[in-house]
This record gives structure tokens, C-alpha cells and sequence, in this order.
């Protein structure tokens, strides 16, 4: 079924949706895998540049530059292959 404003769930992505879609990248689903993945990311890189957590290692600049572009750049193919 295609999506328009009469078979929306609600108005908000219905006859709104023009005025509220930007809200789609932070409160949809895809929003909410993004963001787990940036925390995530963001989280190891803290670890590993914490010198008291001996589990995980220093990460070479190649590592840090791809784990930083995997959040800067996460796209809706991203959150489907996540999901």
C-alpha cells in the first residue's frame, strides 16, 4: 500500500508530513538505529582511548577514520542491513 495522507497512521506522517519530516531522521526507526550506532561507535572509541580498560586497544588512525565514517555517513541502506 502506497504511503499518502489517507493511509498514514497518523496525521503527524499524513497531511503533516510536509511539516514534520524532518523529525522522520530522529524519531523514526531509522533514527533510532542510527543513533544506537553512533553511541555505540562513539562509545568504543572511548574505550579505546581510555588507558584504564586494558580489554580494549589503542585503534590506528586508519581504524578511528572508519569507525568515525560509518556514523558520520550511516544512510537508510545502512539501517536495513542493520535491521
Amino acid at each position: 500500500m502506497e504511503l499518502n495522507a489517507l493511509t498514514a497512521i497518523s496525521p503527524i506522517d499524513g497531511r503533516y508530513f510536509d511539516k514534520t519530516n524532518t523529525l522522520s531522521e530522529i524519531f523514526s526507526e531509522f533514527g533510532l538505529i542510527k543513533y544506537r550506532v553512533l553511541i555505540e561507535v562513539k562509545w568504543l572509541q572511548s574505550m579505546a582511548d581510555n588507558d584504564g580498560i586494558t580489554e580494549v586497544g589503542a585503534f590506528s588512525q586508519e581504524a578511528a577514520d572508519f569507525l568515525t565514517n560509518i556514523a558520520s555517513n550511516f544512510s537508510l541502506a545502512d539501517a536495513q542491513a542493520v535491521k
